[in-house]
């Protein structure tokens, strides 16, 4: 948050306290004031109050801002625009995490090859993504130029939407990686997020459908996980929050059949977990658990993880629309997604047709 210059003064006044707050506006200084304290530490409490209530008012002029960073500026821009919806004003807050690159630095001194160069070191996003927070990064800059009077042109005009690269394999994780993750030494403490790759790895399912399940959602006589609800963020009262709700569509509804090796884990993990939530987590943010796995596979997200689901079960000949059904997917979209699994499952078919009737 923006940091406003000020100062406190504090005073006996008509048999009571008063507390002065001193701050600068532009190349001016203002003040604010409240009296009839009773002491003077109440008068201490009562400056803060002034202060709090002036941060959530106070507009600064670009002379102000010449020093903010892009971390100091984005909650600038949140306040600014309160007509935003939920979902925007959650991406606009992410800007700062995604290019941590150059989060710290003063926004007028960031330029293009900057901005393209913390991209390039967001490998395991998609373009999709990428566009996405490319485009919250633009109107951040708006924001600055058109609101506070920046005198410099928009640094993201120019940064390409994409990589300019073919679309990317999907990247699918080998066992012995997967087993290598489980095994790390940064496990201790972080025993749930061992859990979570592992109901990721053999199952498919995403991360907020992870983080929303529960032990009623788990039969361990009949090995099926039913996946009913998601945690999803929201912003209420101005700040985010993550709450349980429905799933991302209606094929989200899903029962998917669990191996014994991941019985045997959850079977584990629930004589310590001590909670409703099978993974007891309470954000939505992937952030903090792509850091852990990241320790160990370098540019591997836990989206990863759903991938190698999909292509495991594509590469050992189960039918597409089964596996669409698993992942809680259309058929469309996995034949897209997975498009170099389907293509070569179309070339074995060619090669089946063409045995069986020449003989």
């Amino acid at each position: 948050m923006y940091d406003i210059t000020h100062n406190f003064t504090y005073r006996q006044k008509d048999k009571g306290w008063q507390v002065i707050l001193s701050y600068k506006d532009g190349d001016r200084w203002r003040q604010k004031s409240k009296q009839g304290l009773k002491t003077k530490q109440l008068a201490k409490v009562a400056g803060l109050r002034l202060y709090e209530d002036l941060k959530k008012s106070f507009v600064p002029s670009s002379n102000d801002l010449v020093n903010i960073t892009l971390k100091e500026f984005v909650p600038l821009v949140i306040k600014d625009r309160q007509s935003l919806s939920d979902s925007t004003k959650y991406a606009l807050s992410r800007v700062p995490i995604f290019f941590d690159g150059i989060a710290n630095k003063r926004l007028c001194q960031i330029t293009t090859a900057d901005i393209i160069k913390s991209i390039s070191q967001k490998s395991v996003y998609s373009d999709r993504t990428i566009k996405h927070r490319i485009s919250m990064l633009h109107a951040v800059f708006s924001h600055a130029i058109k609101v506070y009077g920046f005198t410099m042109p928009n640094p993201v005009s120019n940064v390409p939407h994409t990589r300019h690269v073919k679309k990317a394999r999907i990247k699918s994780i080998s066992h012995a990686d997967f087993e290598q993750l489980l095994s790390s030494k940064t496990i201790r403490g972080h025993e749930n997020y061992k859990l979570c790759v592992q109901i990721a790895y053999y199952t498919g399912m995403r991360y907020g459908e992870m983080a929303g399940l529960l032990w009623s959602d788990i039969s361990f006589q009949d090995g099926i996980i039913s996946v009913k609800r998601q945690l999803k963020a929201a912003r209420i009262n101005g700040k985010i929050q993550y709450r349980i709700g429905t799933l991302k569509t209606r094929n989200s509804y899903r029962d998917i059949p669990i191996p014994s090796v991941l019985i045997h884990s959850l079977h584990e993990w629930q004589g310590k977990s001590g909670t409703n939530s099978v993974l007891g987590f309470h954000t939505a943010d992937t952030y903090p658990l792509n850091y852990w796995i990241q320790k160990t596979l370098p540019n591997t997200s836990i989206h990863d993880f759903r991938h190698t689901y999909a292509t495991n079960l594509l590469a050992n000949g189960m039918d597409v629309k089964t596996v669409a059904a698993l992942c809680g997917d259309t058929v469309n979209t996995i034949i897209n997604t997975y498009i170099d699994f389907t293509e070569e499952m179309r070339k074995n078919a060619s090669r089946d047709v063409d045995a069986i009737f020449s003989k």
